[in-house]
């Protein structure tokens, strides 16, 4: 993939990113607005129907961009998300409100294509996480911009952001449309119109490299998304700190973790392989979660959230890539649709359990088991090594 062509990807990426991130601040207000209280069954059942859309969706849409390509694929699920956030925004009730969130989780595969482009354009491995990286940190710089340009203009109304997120899409499917170029090559396109399309079936026993290297993906977003489920209630209750210092302190997460990846990741696998970085990252991200259990005051918060924000930036791009290196370059698309289920599957069933762990256990056993839950999957990537090496050398063989 040309540098022009990652550098148009990573800002299409970025800009889907502040648009629906944007929404996360207002969405209990405009929810509000409809039912006459902020109810948190209503706010968990909206956000419930979005996740849940994307986890059946993102497998069904990366297959399909297998056999049409990424580009047609990825501007109509922009075009539909468009439709979505035009009829959020203007949603008399609570009912179409919730529809349009579904149709907007359905249609909410632009990363997962974005990584199947980047597999489809990147054949040598470290190439290929340098690039990952690239994308995590235009998500990460994403999620920094949109809650807080959401914030502004939810306080004026709350739907305001929605219809900013439409007109940020339609930049989007601009973009893609004029400058983004199809990275399915025009000869696996056509063996895939004249062939049986190869069905990625992750569950068969034929595939326990990838159940292997998908194992190890969901225990760390697992641990993640219980984390980030918890996080602001935890240190509202234990340091008094408000939604501003909240917000602060997430966007000195995102920061870092994009910094990581766009610029201290290239350097690093100069010297050190993927898979290495994506261990220690892991390890990292363990450490902080059960650090900060034992912190006396909330400033100390910025030192745990630091190492935190360097193990996550160290631990995705390699564990994407290894993740594509467990199938062929004709299931890419699928792949990227699985990992995205994986991760809307982790963002469903995380935060609902760190919720009962830290209502009954309290902050200690919760963050606790997101460490714990993080380290396994740590030493099941450390225990892969053998099959990673040899995943790596089927990859140089057959390009």
């Amino acid at each position: 993939m040309s540098k022009r062509s990652l550098l148009i990807l990573c800002l299409v990426v970025g800009v889907n990113t502040g648009s629906f991130s944007q929404l996360a601040p207002v969405l209990p207000f405009l929810i509000a607005k409809l039912t006459g209280s902020m109810s948190a069954i209503a706010v968990t059942q909206v956000s419930a129907l979005y996740a849940g859309a994307q986890l059946v969706m993102s497998p069904i849409i990366g297959q399909i961009s297998d056999q049409v390509g990424r580009k047609r694929v990825m501007a109509v699920c922009i075009s539909v998300g468009i439709v979505a956030f035009l009829g959020s925004a203007v949603a008399p009730t609570i009912s179409l409100l919730m529809l349009f969130q579904a149709i907007a989780g359905g249609s909410a595969s632009l990363f997962a294509l974005a990584q199947a482009m980047v597999a489809d354009g990147e054949q040598q491995a470290k190439e290929r996480t340098i690039s990952f990286g690239a994308l995590g940190a235009a998500l990460g710089l994403g999620f920094v911009f949109g809650p807080a340009v959401g914030g502004i203009l939810g306080s004026i109304d709350p739907r305001a952001p929605f219809f900013l997120a439409a007109l940020l899409s339609l930049i989007n499917l601009i973009l893609v449309i004029k400058l983004l170029p199809e990275t399915l090559s025009p000869s696996i396109r056509a063996t895939l119109q004249h062939t049986q399309r190869p069905q990625l079936r992750w569950w068969s026993a034929k595939n326990r490299d990838l159940q292997r290297m998908l194992g190890i993906y969901f225990l760390f977003y697992l641990g993640f998304s219980s984390f980030t489920g918890i996080f602001v209630v935890d240190i509202s209750k234990r340091f008094g700190w408000g939604s501003e210092a909240a917000g602060l302190l997430l966007c000195f997460v995102g920061v870092v973790a994009a910094g990581v990846q766009g610029g201290l990741l290239p350097r690093l696998l100069r010297r050190y392989r993927a898979e290495k970085l994506a261990e220690i990252g892991m390890f990292l991200v363990a450490a902080a979660l059960l650090a900060i259990t034992s912190i006396p005051q909330g400033q100390y918060l910025y030192i745990t959230q630091l190492v935190f924000a360097v193990g996550v930036g160290l631990s995705t791009p390699g564990l994407r890539t290894l993740l594509s290196l467990a199938v062929n370059n004709q299931q890419q698309g699928a792949l990227g649709g699985l990992t995205q289920s994986c991760v809307s599957l982790t963002s469903l069933i995380g935060p609902l359990l760190a919720g009962q762990l830290y209502s009954r256990l309290g902050p200690q056993t919760t963050f606790g088991t997101q460490s714990l839950v993080v380290l396994s999957g740590a030493i099941l990537l450390y225990t892969s090594q053998s099959v990673i090496r040899r995943l790596q050398r089927e990859s140089e063989i057959s390009h």
